[in-house]
């Protein structure tokens, strides 16, 4: 009995234990400190990175405000002067060319402010509710420049979709709708940003090595950012030449492209040849997404293959 009260005495007196104790509750107390540092670091970077998609948001939102209202009051304006009755057969032409070219800028806006959402909350092929389908790119390029002409013959500007070799590649399997776009946002800029009495080249070719089509859209205009090609595709980014030439301009319409190109696998890319024209080229594969999400029913069919 004796013995083990002494042994008792004997650890409750020793200060070494004490000692060791207290120096594992700093080290615990020190490591907390750390990862509640961590954790107020990352939460102000998260709060930073909120307040700025907000504001992005918000000037998104008043850009795209600002440039639908005046394609839509040029349209209001020019159906006013037809109603009239006092212009000339070649004076209706051009009103009713500058109508379409209005249309055409009001549409575009209004697809590229749908898929903003719809790009944003879905990342994965399979999310979106549109099917993938065989698509020819050099039919889908011959129509978006007769749909883009009219906004060229603006700037004295031509579109040109060279069809070979473009014209003999495989279709690639993608959602249609979404592939448009991106050729759409290409072309806009090709146009909003060339020197004035310029051709717009659409070009393109099949890989047999890779299985993808490259199409390609160049203009001469204003050069590439110095800064490099990674921040055009980034979101609301716009370079000094670009906001002076165009000041209403969003800085999505790249952004855009970019991801619903990624959403299909393929790449997307800009440069300079080597007569000083800017190259957008878009590469996707023809059957890499084949089982990756639904297709669009045959001609006659209900049911999706």
């Amino acid at each position: 009995m004796s013995f083990s009260k002494n042994k008792k005495e004997s650890a409750r007196d020793n200060p070494s234990d004490d000692r060791v104790q207290l120096e594992l509750l700093k080290k615990a107390h020190s490591k907390l400190k750390q990862e509640v540092s961590k954790l107020q670091q990352a939460n102000q970077l998260l709060t930073k990175q909120y307040e700025q998609i907000k504001k992005e948001q918000i000037e998104y939102l008043q850009n795209v405000s600002h440039q639908l209202v005046a394609p839509l009051n040029a349209i209001k304006w020019h159906i006013e002067n037809l109603t009239e009755g006092r212009l000339g057969i070649e004076r209706i032409k051009k009103v009713l060319r500058s109508i379409y070219s209005q249309a055409t800028i009001s549409v575009h806006l209004a697809k590229n402010f749908a898929l903003m959402s719809n790009l944003e909350a879905d990342h994965k092929l399979s999310a979106l509710s549109e099917p993938l389908q065989p698509v020819n790119l050099c039919r889908l390029m011959v129509n978006l420049a007769d749909d883009f002409q009219p906004l060229g013959w603006d700037k004295d500007l031509q579109i040109k979709v060279i069809d070979e070799p473009l014209d003999s590649a495989p279709e690639v399997l993608a959602i249609k709708p979404l592939i448009s776009q991106v050729f759409s946002n290409i072309i806009e800029n090709a146009l909003k940003y060339s020197n004035s009495g310029n051709v717009v080249n659409i070009y393109g070719s099949y890989n047999p090595q890779n299985d993808t089509v490259s199409v390609c859209i160049s203009n001469k205009g204003i050069s590439l950012p110095a800064e490099g090609t990674e921040p055009i595709f980034t979101r609301g980014y716009r370079s000094t030449e670009a906001r002076n030439i165009y000041p209403a301009g969003t800085g999505y319409g790249m952004y855009i492209a970019s991801a619903i190109v990624d959403i299909h696998e393929g790449n997307i890319t800009a440069s300079t040849d080597e007569n000083g024209r800017v190259v957008f080229t878009v590469t996707l594969s023809v059957k890499r997404l084949a089982g990756k999400a639904r297709l669009r029913a045959a001609k006659g069919s209900t049911h999706y293959r």
